[in-house]
């Protein structure tokens, strides 16, 4: 069953495949850090929770202006 876990390296927020490892182990793999380790049971699932992240970090960025 496909798990995903979101990381976040110099692109961005992304997505990381956590099926057969530990989301630590997917994030280091993929070259960037563990954002949420999840475990998201869906790729749709886990790109709603990276969308809702994001826009959490994009008012975040703008309160502190």
């Amino acid at each position: 069953m496909a798990q995903f876990c979101i990381i976040e390296n110099d692109d961005g927020l992304a997505l990381a495949d956590c099926s057969e490892v530990s989301a630590l182990e997917a994030a280091s793999r993929a070259g960037g850090r563990l954002v949420d380790a999840g475990p998201y049971r869906s790729y749709d699932d886990a790109w709603d929770a990276l969308l809702a992240l994001q826009r959490d970090l994009d008012e975040e960025e703008t309160e502190a202006l």
